[in-house]
């Protein structure tokens, strides 16, 4: 597949260049690289035999500064037959040279996603910042190399984009009986700015034996930002949900919240249709953080009416949701949530009513 054959496939190869830069310059500061310049040159021409021109090279160099102020260029050739290849990756001004594979993108590589050259620069920058090593010489004992590596972590919460510094501090146990073992792993991440959420980097899993630093870091990386990822999503979904079954129930409701989108009230009657007598309930729902994963939890309770004596106001009662998946959408969960409602309700209106004529022959 020539990609570079027609005038068509040269504005593709632009298209694809031009949303790569674009969202290089939008995400370089999520990187521990700082980028002073980017530039794009066709370096060399490709001829058929016949003398017509195939292609260019194309060569993207990107100047950069590591976090300690070194400045780096990094070039990208592509290669001109089939943009598809990954690009051959050349470095200058760093005391290491990896490729495309060192850095585990060559198989991974993507042409048409926008995100690959910053993918390359997040890699980098974890084979490239500044580190502390400490060496424990063990006399009777295992000798123990202890890391500190910082590393930053961007992440939107509550519709706010943030970037905080963290650093995994790694202890390694190396055997005093076999040369280069391993013979234990310890490992935990701390904050290096203000950070509300740790109980979110106590959860990161320990590193493991077997296991890179680079590789820990990817995952402690991705621990952080999925969660506030999925705490997004579900801040969304409960939105949508609350929104739907306020909408749809607009004249049973009682309260909502509308801010955090946490719960609604409803006062629902299921009409002598469907049993003996109308049976009427307090139906509210409460929708935690870890919604979609976990239903709705629905609470029953008997609507407060005026009597001539005084009576105790029935418990509220807790109601499994047995129709439910988190895979549906919001119409389809208050639905299902009706349908159930049109049984529940009834049963609960009954024994309520059982349980007061229980009380009155009692007295």
């Amino acid at each position: 597949m020539a990609l570079y054959s027609t005038h068509k496939d040269l504005s593709i190869r632009s298209y694809y260049l031009s949303r790569s830069l674009n969202h290089l310059s939008e995400q370089a500061g999520t990187t521990l690289f700082s980028i002073k310049n980017v530039s794009l040159a066709c370096s060399q021409t490709v001829f058929n035999p016949d003398g017509t021109r195939v292609a260019d090279v194309v060569e993207i160099t990107v100047r950069s500064s590591t976090i300690s102020s070194n400045t780096v260029d990094l070039q990208f050739f592509y290669d001109p037959y089939d943009w598809s290849f990954p690009p051959d990756l050349i470095i200058h001004g760093m005391p290491i040279a990896p490729s495309l594979s060192d850095l585990g993108l060559d198989d991974s590589w993507d042409h048409e996603n926008p995100a690959n050259l910053s993918g390359v620069l997040s890699k980098l920058s974890r084979m490239m910042q500044e580190m502390d090593c400490c060496l424990i010489p063990g006399m009777d004992g295992p000798t123990k190399v202890i890391f500190a590596v910082p590393f930053y972590v961007a992440y939107t919460h509550e519709g706010k984009k943030r970037r905080t510094k963290v650093v995994a501090k790694i202890q390694f146990l190396i055997s005093s009986l076999i040369p280069n073992d391993v013979t234990a792993v310890k490992s935990k991440v701390e904050t290096l700015t203000p950070f509300e959420h740790q109980e979110l980097l106590n959860s990161i899993p320990e590193m493991g034996k077997q296991e890179t630093i680079t590789a820990f870091i990817e995952r402690a990386t991705q621990k952080i930002s999925g969660h506030f990822e999925k705490e997004a999503r579900s801040r969304i979904l409960r939105k949508e949900f609350i929104e739907t079954i306020t909408t749809t129930f607009r004249k049973q409701l009682l309260e909502c919240d509308l801010v955090d989108y946490t719960f609604a009230s409803f006062l629902f009657v299921v009409p002598k249709t469907k049993v003996r007598s109308e049976s009427t309930a307090i139906a509210s729902f409460y929708v935690s953080d870890t919604f979609p994963d976990e239903y709705p939890k629905l609470t029953l309770s008997a609507p407060v009416l005026p009597v001539n004596t005084y009576s105790l106001t029935p418990r509220a009662e807790v109601v499994p949701i047995s129709r439910y998946s988190p895979r549906w959408g919001a119409e389809r969960i208050v639905d299902e949530i009706w349908e159930q409602l049109w049984e529940d309700i009834p049963r609960f209106h009954s024994k309520l009513s059982q349980a007061s004529a229980s009380s009155v022959s009692l007295v």
